[in-house]
């Protein structure tokens, strides 16, 4: 899969927007994602892991260890973390 039109920046921004979006959606609290909303995200912008069998077990696993604060909320510090998690996870997917 390659895009030569976007740079990594342009993905950055995307996440930022991404995040803002979700946030916004269940809660008027734009600056985390609750877990419904996190749930939301994952499913409509991980098409790949969604479309696993493993989908729940797989998100509920990066979700449980996302919150790390357990305040049930997600920060952005905590969001870019969940996507590094999701990136790793995906890769696996891929590579099988």
């Amino acid at each position: 899969m390659s895009s030569p039109d976007l740079t990594v920046e342009d993905c950055m921004s995307l996440m930022i927007l991404k995040f803002e979006e979700y946030a916004k959606k269940r809660d008027a609290d734009a600056n985390t994602l609750n877990t419904d909303e996190l749930y939301d995200l994952a499913v409509a912008e991980f098409p790949t892991i969604s479309g696993s069998g493993k989908k729940d077990e797989v998100l509920k696993g990066i979700i449980g260890k996302m919150d790390a604060n357990n305040d049930k909320k997600v920060t952005f510090e905590e969001f870019m973390c969940f996507s590094a998690s999701v990136a790793i996870t995906l890769r696996e997917i891929m590579n099988q």
